[in-house]
């Protein structure tokens, strides 16, 4: 996976660069003017952005274009691909059946999974939410985020990984992994007896969680937007320290070109759904609000994790954990795809939360935005 979605979990802060306290508009009017005056300056062809205070979305605004080469414009309807903001959607579901006692975070994946291999023994639930696991699942980074091969579940997928070495003892550092989630979701599968998708589908219905999707290229998923590249020159870094030029793009003209291709089955669980910015909002404050898990589940899952030396990380339970300015406890995270580039934050005891998506690799200044975004609604 491309380095910005390792880093991305980090949930860093950047300081606000511009004051909206002193204006008197309310906060509607408020975003509509800062989004519509720094739109284009992120360079995406589509924006979508929600805002919710005390556990109520009270601003949705979409910019721009969902679809270029047809000129459809971006709605606040508009559905995109979710990158790493899936994970905390994954983690909220598998959390679900460890409340049910279908599943235990403490044990080896191995008693749902037997056909891992013996490294995997120390392997447990907990690990694999929290990026402690050592899974890594590939030889070449470059095979898993440019696959094109569809599976049909979670477990298939687990076939192609599960050969590689971990590449750390399990719970003694922190290592960002997509493919970690794909090994959850295949023992959710395991002990539910549904393919991961079935399973999403009725975790959804049961808690009426609606616009929420998995990103299966052959399915036809209304209001799904195309996706771009914005910055043929920008880099792919990887994990291992790698930079790679987009050498796919050669012979290939334009400022902004349509996104490589990819088949996200193999990481569903981490990269996989769509949804748009207020739908997926809606099911942040259904889970912030209590409507999802108990709050003994919640806790668990909202709590940063340590690793075996006592160290606390960045990571709950499938979400990132962090703090608002140091203020507030905040969840949430980034995620970045060869076709999308997305942000989820949301303070519990407050009930506030943004959620920005742009349609594209290579925007600029989002982070920047993100934060002017909640800030404005802190105040």
């Amino acid at each position: 996976m491309i380095k910005g979605c390792f880093v991305a979990g980090a949930l860093l802060l950047l300081v606000s660069s511009c004051v909206w306290a002193q204006d008197p508009l309310p906060l509607p009017e408020r975003l509509t003017t800062m989004l519509d005056t720094r739109f284009k300056e992120t360079k995406c062809p589509g924006l979508s952005v929600a805002v919710a205070l005390h556990n109520q979305i009270i601003f949705s605004k979409a910019s721009g274009m969902a679809d270029l080469e047809q000129s459809v414009p971006m709605a606040t309807v508009s559905v995109q691909r979710l990158a790493s903001l899936s994970k905390p959607v994954t983690g909220t579901i598998i959390m679900g059946l460890v409340e049910q006692g279908k599943l235990q975070l403490d044990i080896s994946v191995r008693q749902y999974l037997p056909e891992l291999p013996e490294a995997y023994q120390k392997v447990t639930l907990r690990e694999l939410l929290s990026h402690q696991s050592g899974v890594r699942g590939y030889a070449d980074e470059v095979e898993v985020l440019f696959s094109t091969k569809h599976y049909a579940s979670a477990r298939e997928a687990l076939k192609a990984m599960m050969g590689f070495p971990l590449s750390f003892e399990p719970g003694t550092k922190v290592e960002y992994s997509s493919l970690s989630f794909t090994v959850a979701a295949a023992a959710a599968e395991a002990v539910t007896g549904r393919a991961f998708q079935q399973l999403a589908a009725e975790f959804f219905s049961q808690h009426d969680i609606t616009g929420l999707a998995i990103d299966d290229p052959y399915n036809l998923v209304p209001h799904r937007v195309r996706g771009y590249l914005v910055d043929q020159s920008s880099k792919m870094e990887f994990n291992d320290g790698r930079v790679m030029a987009r050498e796919y793009l050669n012979g290939t003209s334009g400022e902004i070109t349509n996104a490589h291709f990819y088949d996200i089955s193999n990481r569903y669980p981490a990269g996989g759904f769509d949804a748009s910015a207020e739908d997926l909002l809606a099911f942040v404050v259904a889970v912030g609000s209590g409507k999802v898990l108990k709050p003994e589940m919640l806790e668990k899952m909202w709590t940063a994790q340590s690793t075996t030396d006592g160290k606390k990380s960045v990571f709950g339970l499938g979400w990132g954990v962090s703090q608002w300015k140091n203020t507030a406890k905040m969840v949430g995270m980034n995620g970045l795809e060869l076709s999308t580039t997305a942000f989820l934050r949301y303070l519990p005891e407050r009930g506030e939360g943004v959620v920005v998506l742009c349609n594209a690799e290579g925007a600029q200044k989002l982070p920047e935005l993100l934060n002017d975004v909640l800030d404005a609604a802190m105040k």
